[in-house]
């Protein structure tokens, strides 16, 4: 049974558009936007990076695989309206970029409360 990507994922999964050029000044310390943008899992329906957590940080409990999915969904648009671009417009490489940029920004947030539940 093959698993299908995130709609939103759609240009940004296109080898033939070029990822965005990235200001370092921009991206925290220690991050590397690769870790953002190269690790789908694609044994899970939307794809949904492995990075994105597996489960409540607060409770615990585990997500299932398309609640798991649903959330990595609404936070991408989140962040993508919060950007002023949601829904997506503009050409595939307009929205490569955005999603590109979407992505990181949230691979930071997931990140930083990563550190901060076990106190670094």
């Amino acid at each position: 049974m093959g698993r299908n990507p995130n709609p939103l994922l759609n240009e940004f999964l296109d080898p033939t558009l070029p990822l965005p050029e990235i200001h370092w000044e921009t991206v925290p310390p220690g991050v590397n936007p690769e870790e953002a943008w190269d690790r789908f899992d694609e044994n899970i329906e939307g794809w949904v990076p492995i990075w994105f957590p597996i489960g409540d940080p607060c409770s615990g409990r585990s997500y299932g695989e398309f609640e798991r999915a649903s959330l990595f969904n609404q936070c991408l648009e989140e962040i993508l309206g919060s950007m002023h671009r949601w829904p997506l417009w503009g050409s595939a490489r307009d929205k490569k970029r955005a999603v590109a940029f979407a992505l990181l920004h949230l691979y930071c947030e997931v990140r930083q409360s990563f550190m901060e539940g076990y106190g670094q």
